[in-house]
């Protein structure tokens, strides 16, 4: 467990009791079994891309729970020192591998991802990792990809076309609250620090990104980094 942010447990636990209600009054685990549904489709010929957060880790949970009977392919890729601290990668491979433990992980590391120039120049980080993914092979790549998170990925779909795969989506019509709701009912592993990161944005804003990563400027996260984060300020 990350020790560079302190987590207020009251105020989670408070939270934790209105995501419960919300899971039971949305029906939130019909969703998730719709989900399961659509996602059986293609997991005999894709892989789930499953990065540790919240949706990914969702939606790697539902796969994991409702297709017991089906050979799971996971790949995560690790940003490296500099975008992602390593007791935080820790943390996220452990998260993945106690929710799917019999699935095939593959894990790979983007080859500048100790330099800290990756904080400032992340055109390298987006060639090698769709290089990776064409490497990978797989017909279908498998994401926790929310429709309400933006108004482009509103538009995209749940199947989405692309040159060397298809993109799918199984929570698609999740929401932020959905999301939450299904983790704190089931208890699935998230990173502790998008606790600290919720109650000062709101859950709905906060999310798992690389850290001090100028990429996110226009969302402030650089700068929210060096308050919550300030351990890891240096590589």
């Amino acid at each position: 467990m990350s020790t560079a942010v302190e987590i207020d447990w009251k105020w989670l636990r408070r939270w934790r009791e209105y995501f419960l209600v919300w899971y039971d009054e949305s029906r939130v685990e019909d969703k998730a079994v719709e989900a399961a549904s659509f996602m059986e489709k293609y997991v005999d010929e894709g892989i789930l891309s499953v990065s540790g957060g919240k949706d990914s880790m969702a939606m790697l949970h539902i796969a994991a729970a409702v297709l017991r009977n089906r050979e799971l392919a996971v790949f995560h890729w690790d940003h490296g020192a500099a975008l992602m601290p390593r007791d935080i990668e820790e943390e996220i491979i452990e998260n993945i591998k106690s929710v799917a433990p019999n699935a095939k992980l593959i894990v790979k590391r983007y080859s500048f991802g100790r330099d800290e120039r990756a904080r400032y120049d992340w055109r390298p980080w987006y060639r090698e990792f769709f290089s990776t993914l064409k490497e990978l092979g797989y017909r279908y790549h498998i994401l926790g990809i929310r429709r309400d998170e933006s108004c482009r990925r509103a538009s995209r779909g749940r199947v989405v076309e692309r040159r060397n795969w298809v993109e799918v989506h199984p929570i698609y019509e999740f929401t932020w609250r959905d999301t939450w709701a299904y983790i704190f009912r089931h208890s699935v592993p998230v990173p502790k620090v998008y606790f600290a990161y919720a109650k000062l944005l709101g859950w709905e804003k906060a999310r798992l990104v690389t850290f001090f990563d100028r990429e996110f400027e226009k969302y402030g996260s650089p700068q929210l980094d060096g308050v919550l984060m300030w351990r890891y300020r240096t590589v």
